[in-house]
């Protein structure tokens, strides 16, 4: 260890200081290490476009079933009830198979 004299004020300080103790002048820059950013969710966006549309399917084609299946039984029993019946049951069934798959998809992607 030696002595070496501080720039900024002259006095006797040793080389292996990292600033002066007598007035404060940095004498060795600290190496700041960066620490690389992580993305907390990796999962792709194909998963929660899938959801963003099969979401409102599911949601939509819950009251359309319903509300064609209190129509058919209970009032009309004609082909305009029973065509509502089959799309709220198709809008049913393609929504929660969507939701299904697209929830199943982002977990099993998700690292």
């Amino acid at each position: 260890m030696s002595l070496v004299k501080c720039p900024e004020c002259q006095s006797e300080i040793s080389d292996k200081a990292t600033s002066c103790p007598k007035c404060g002048y940095p004498l060795k820059k600290q190496n700041v290490t960066i620490d690389k950013v992580r993305n907390i969710e990796l999962t792709s966006k194909k998963w929660k476009t899938q959801k963003l549309i099969f979401w409102p399917i599911l949601i939509i084609g819950f009251p359309v079933f319903w509300f064609s299946l209190i129509n058919y039984l209970l009032m009309d029993q004609s082909k305009v009830g029973l065509i509502g019946l089959i799309i709220g049951g198709l809008m049913l069934f393609v929504g929660f198979i969507g939701v299904v798959k697209a929830s199943f998809g982002a977990w099993w992607q998700h690292r």
